[in-house]
Order: structure tokens, then sequence, then C-alpha cells
């Protein structure tokens, strides 16, 4: 809306100078939210690596496929052993998105796709570090997949869940209009 430009804000302030901008309550605590997250190191390291977590396993259709693939294989070992039940609207095929920064409601999805998918998203990674060519990339993929395997992304990726529920839920009290 107020990209530089031909934002709804740009245009607006030219015709009138003097008018007065206001974000509505949900958008100003999106932006406190991703400027907050940014400031905070571990929380800002912890978005880099599901960024590139996201960059490697969304880098090629092969890789997609792979995972959708192993998601279909893992949902069907568990409604053989009946810790999941079927009907309408259970089980969807979930996939993973990249957050945007003034979209918070992203990287609640995303982190929650993240923990539904994670056995996926190693033998994606698996994969990958087993088939990859060259030297360089298959370290960067060992290392990354070591740090989603430690105790701290774990616990942070729980942690920004919890908060990001609350903000989620938050942000749409704020954006209804009763």
């Amino acid at each position: 809306m107020q990209g530089e430009l031909n934002g709804v804000k740009t245009l607006i302030m030219n015709e009138f100078p003097l008018a007065y901008y206001i974000h509505c309550f949900a958008h100003q605590l999106q932006l406190t939210l991703v400027a907050l997250a940014k400031k905070h190191s571990d929380v800002d390291d912890f978005f880099c690596i599901v960024a590139n977590v996201l960059n490697i396993v969304g880098a090629s259709f092969k890789l997609r496929d792979l995972l959708r693939e192993h998601q279909v294989e893992k949902l069907e070992e568990l409604l053989k052993s009946g810790e999941v039940h079927t009907g309408r609207g259970l089980n969807q095929e979930r996939g993973l998105q990249r957050p945007g920064d003034t979209h918070w409601g992203s990287h609640y999805k995303t982190l929650d796709n993240l923990i539904v998918l994670f056995p996926s998203i190693i033998h994606v990674l698996e994969f990958t570090a087993r088939e990859c060519p060259n030297y360089a990339d298959k370290i960067i993929v060992e290392s990354l997949m070591g740090k989603i395997k430690e105790f701290d992304f774990a616990f942070m990726l729980h942690l920004m869940l919890k908060v990001l529920i609350m903000t989620n839920e938050l942000s749409c009290a704020l954006q209804r209009m009763d």
C-alpha cells in the first residue's frame, strides 16, 4: 500500500501534503513483530535457518516431489497404525511457503508446516546431502541439517510458533470490524 512511487499513501501525500497517515492496528502489530524479531539475534538467526531450509527443499521440482512422496508414505504409515483418522478436511497435503515480512500470518503457517513436515524435510535434506555433486553445497546441507536437529532450534521453533499463534489471534481480532 505504501510503495515509494505508486503506493496509496504516496499518491494521497502528493495530493494532500498535510494528510496524516496511520497504519491499522493489525499492520502496526505485524511491523512491530518484524522489527523486534530482526533486532534479536537468536530469532533472526532462527528465521535465517528456516529460510535456508525452505530454499533447499524448494530448490527443484525433484526435491518438492520427494517431500510430497515422503509425506504420503508417512501418512499411510500413520493411518495403518491408527494414530491418525480419515475424514472430511483431515490429513490435507501441506507445503512449505516462504514467509513474507509484512504478513506475519505467513510466518505462523510456515512454522506450523515445518513442525508437521519435519521428518519429510530431514528426508529431503539427507537425500540432497547424499546426491549433491558439489562438495561445498553438500557441506552446507549437512551443516543445516545438524542445526535443525539441535535442541535450540526445536525450542525456538516451538516458542516462535506459540508467540505467533497468540499474535495471529490478536491480529485477526484487530482486523474484525466489530
